[in-house]
């Protein structure tokens, strides 16, 4: 054809998609002539997508007189990427494909533009559950408020959940929405007018502990007195226990100077410290004395392994750290952790303060008494606990900042009949601790609780004062006269029928924080205003709502400016709220969300532990974190020369000389095959199930996270693989009768080859060069014992991890898998740049989209591909300052 012929087509196309978006959806209606099918397409694709073949459920005719931009997009993407016309059909000239592509790009990308332009990129949504903790934390100055898990869990779209077409709304999501408001509001208020005193409880754990499971069946604990064992509760195993039938240990003699601590069958060992109940919301400082040691069956023996102890409560599973215990010798460690007032860690509950013996290997032959394994096996892992503390309420201000954040600078004055005021509806306080100390004035007795009001000398002034200032900030934007005073107006209706002041403007607040200005995040169509794009950086970087200093900006017109934008994303990413960043965006980018749905098999993978799966999180962190920090390219997300690990990582990576459980920068040698997100433990348990490991689960995942290519959905009928723990068949073999049907090969030759290379990594993340599997030619390395018992695996065929790339490159493992990938930074760049704009903005990359994202790679080549340049490239980009 003609390039005349070629040009009337493409302008016959760009003249349809501009009638369609202008409300005309046949150009006939308008007496026009619909769009002729370009002649390429006439040429090379008709006869499969006509309208009776219809093959993949296209049918081209149909596009002749109707504009439709996604199948518009699909069919460029085909041709573009090689996939049509099918290998097997003749091809077309190179040139006449670059032709095609040439004529349609433009008005694609003009008919994606125009629809742009009317609707913007982003939809309205709301603030996803994350996003409503942070918003609520920030806002009422309660940094340790725990939401979410309370709230319903929230869709996806595009690998995230920060899009609004995965964010829908139903009266659940109100429900649960009330109840979070509510409860964030009542921790908020300031519950006594002296600034409570800070204590100090110190306990020996052998005054306390407790056990569960029934004796000879479970736990177990050691009594230690000066390195020795002088007996254990929860089971008679060594002469001279000193227990009772509680499963308390007893020590009459004062010879206990530490309790032992090992786990049980479940690998999640608990000791119970029920005599530790704050009444007092805040941050508490949890201290404890311990140390690692081992144990030969019999006797404490010296150790070099470090251990790890956790603090949690059980109940809610909530987990406020783990620290470091070094070997032999007994040290002093601590964390923070935010203990809520009447909930947590009542006495009578079963919410009691945790500690995990985090390093100590599962002990179920202990548990059944198979002292045969005794003898030989030695430095099984300990934790020796000397004492335990816990300190506080630490509050650097009262009243506390909670109360400032609704109250500014009223007082707060106790209550009595005789104060002149309405009775507040005081927050009931929790039954007091009966282990309370004596000089605990919050125990038992409750001599300090008072029922506390505000005191306002002018409440309708003070109303539309701290209205207007807590509107403000919650609405992310200035609020004018009139909103003000509708919710004043509510504080003094409420008043005028008895209510005191506190609980009226509660009222108020409850009914904001429950209002499409605070849940939805709304966006005018077109260029962000300042206090749009505070929102837009504040939930981007710190997944909260704007902090003073953006506001401040925002209301002189100055974080438009180019030099400020860029001033205030530097001061984001160095302020600790960046972490959120951090966390949020791998748990959707790379699904560590999901990192605990499946736990690997025991008889498979012993020697798996709940702390590794936390040292495995930790990893991810912080090396996303010093990519990020350092401006490191995007190379390191695939291959890199340096890993972020701590011992029980080490161990599992095969790297010698790392101890403690503390993440630390760690030099790789040139022939290491970690080093990057590619091969790193989360990311390998993630994209595993419980039992075996999936080349195409994997595979798929690195074409969608680090190539952005998203794998086609399978077909209905396409069959799903078993996995064989028999170890009678290799998943490659598998997969080859699955790809003998005609209809998978197509997508399995693009993706399984990235699957095969990291077939070397097995469901935890270890490498290996042979498939284990369970019975059949029996135990493996003469009954190697593992977490206290015999493995119940054997190694089985080998692994064979080479491959090739979609257009025919070989591989024979990751390490050259990696190198392929490394050596094209500019694909990644695109990649990971998509993703974050997505993450970012709340919105997919589109057609008219990808020559923006094109120059923002190309913009941050000078600087490496670094991660921290393209963040601030992203945010200075036209897709991130408009809707």
């Amino acid at each position: 054809m003609s390039g005349v012929t070629r040009l009337s087509a493409k302008a016959s196309i760009a003249a349809a998609a501009v009638l369609a978006f202008a409300g005309a959806t046949h150009a006939a209606s308008n007496g026009a002539a619909g769009p002729a099918l370009p002649p390429f397409l006439q040429d090379n694709c008709l006869d499969c997508h006509d309208s009776d073949s219809k093959k993949g459920n296209l049918d081209l005719t149909a596009l002749g007189t109707k504009f439709n931009l996604d199948e518009w997009v699909k069919i460029f993407d085909r041709v573009h990427d090689g996939e049509m016309p099918p290998p097997k059909k003749k091809q077309p000239d190179a040139k006449a494909v670059q032709a095609f592509l040439d004529s349609m790009s433009g008005p694609i990308a003009h008919a994606d533009s125009t629809r742009e332009l009317r609707d913007g990129r982003s939809r309205l949504r709301r603030l996803n559950r994350v996003e409503l903790e942070n918003s609520l934390r920030d806002l009422l100055a309660l940094p340790g408020l725990r939401l979410k898990e309370a709230l319903p869990e929230d869709g996806k779209s595009h690998g995230f959940d920060t899009l609004g077409a995965a964010l829908d709304t139903s009266f659940v999501h109100l429900e649960s929405y009330l109840a979070a408001v509510d409860k964030a509001l009542n921790a908020a208020l300031c519950p006594m007018v002296e600034k409570p005193p800070v204590l100090k409880y110190r306990y020996r754990p052998w005054d306390s502990i407790q056990h569960d499971g029934k004796e000879c069946e479970g736990s177990f604990a050691l009594a230690v007195g000066n390195h020795t064992a002088i007996g254990m509760a929860g089971m008679k195993l060594v002469e001279n226990c000193v227990a009772d039938t509680g499963h308390h240990i007893i020590d009459p003699d004062g010879q206990v100077t530490a309790v032992g601590l090992f786990r049980h069958e479940d690998a999640d060992y608990r000791t119970s410290l029920t005599t530790i109940a704050p009444v007092l919301t805040g941050w508490y400082r949890l201290r404890v004395s311990a140390y690692s040691f081992g144990w030969d069956g019999k006797q404490v023996v010296p150790t070099e392994r470090h251990g790890a102890l956790g603090w949690g409560i059980h109940s809610t599973g909530e987990h406020f750290g783990t620290v470091d215990l070094p070997p032999n010798a007994p040290a002093e460690r601590e964390v923070t952790a935010w203990l809520e007032r009447g909930g947590g860690m009542t006495h009578g509950t079963d919410d009691h303060l945790r500690l995990i013996a985090a390093s100590c290997e599962n002990f179920r032959d202990y548990a059944n008494k198979r002292k045969d394994v005794f003898g030989p096996f030695t430095d099984a892992p300990g934790v020796a606990v000397q004492w335990v503390e816990i300190e506080g309420p630490l509050n650097e201000q009262w009243p506390p900042a909670s109360h400032h954040a609704l109250f500014g600078d009223l007082a707060v004055k106790e209550w009595t009949p005789a104060s002149g005021v309405p009775k507040p509806a005081q927050q009931a306080w929790p039954r007091g601790n009966p282990h309370a100390l004596p000089q605990d004035p919050y125990g038992e007795n409750g001599q300090k609780r008072q029922m506390v009001y505000v005191e306002t000398k002018d409440a309708a002034a003070d109303a539309r004062r701290l209205l207007g200032t807590f509107l403000r900030r919650a609405f992310r934007r200035p609020v004018s006269v009139g909103e003000v005073a509708f919710y004043a107006d509510k504080v003094d209706a409420r008043m005028k029928e008895g209510a005191a002041f506190q609980d009226a403007m509660l009222g108020a607040y409850r009914e904001a924080l429950t209002s499409p200005e605070f849940l939805l995040i709304m966006e005018p169509a077109g260029a962000l205003d300042d206090y749009a794009l505070a929102s837009r950086l504040s939930y981007f970087l710190w997944s909260s709502l704007p902090d003073e200093t953006l506001n401040a900006l925002a209301d002189r017109h100055e974080l438009s400016k180019p030099a400020v934008l860029h001033a205030q994303v530097e001061r984001m990413l160095n302020d600790p709220r960046a972490d959120r960043f951090v966390t949020n965006f791998l748990g959707e980018w790379l699904r560590l969300r999901e990192i605990g749905d499946t736990q690997p098999d025991k008889k498979l993978y012993p020697e798996f532990m709940p702390w590794l799966q936390e040292a495995m999180l930790k990893e991810a962190h912080a090396t996303f974190a010093e990519m990020l920090k350092s401006d490191l390219g995007v190379t390191r997300l695939v291959k890199s020369d340096f890993a972020m690990i701590n011992e029980p990582l080490a161990n599992l990576y095969g790297i010698d000389g790392v101890r403690g459980w503390d993440i630390r920068k760690v030099p790789l040698p040139a022939e290491s095959h970690r080093g990057g997100f590619l091969t790193m433990a989360a990311v390998l348990k993630t994209t595993a199930n419980g039992t075996t490991t999936s080349p195409v689960k994997r595979g798929a995942f690195v074409m969608d996270k680090l190539l952005g290519i998203v794998p086609t959905p399978p077909p209905p009928n396409a069959g799903a693989i078993e996995p064989d723990v028999r170890g009678s068949t290799t998943v490659r073999e598998q997969l080859d009768k699955h790809r003998s049907n005609p209809t998978c090969a197509g997508c399995h030759k693009k993706m399984d080859g990235y699957g095969f290379a990291l077939e070397s990594f097995d469901v935890v993340g270890e490498w290996r060069g042979k498939y284990r599997a369970v019975g059949g030619a029996g135990r493996d390395e003469d009954a190697r014992k593992v977490n206290g018992h015999r493995i119940e695996y054997h190694y089985g065929l080998p692994v064979d991890p080479s491959g090739e790339m979609p257009d025919g490159q070989p591989f024979t493992d990751v390490d050259s898998l990696r190198a392929i990938l490394a050596a094209q930074p500019d694909r990644l760049g695109y990649a990971f740049t998509s993703q974050l704009v997505t993450y970012a903005t709340g919105a997919e990359i589109t057609f008219a989209d990808r020559a923006e994202v094109q120059k923002i790679v190309a913009a941050s080549k000078s600087h490496d591909y670094g991660i921290r340049t393209l963040v601030h490239l992203i945010t200075e980009s036209p897709l991130f300052r408009n809707k």
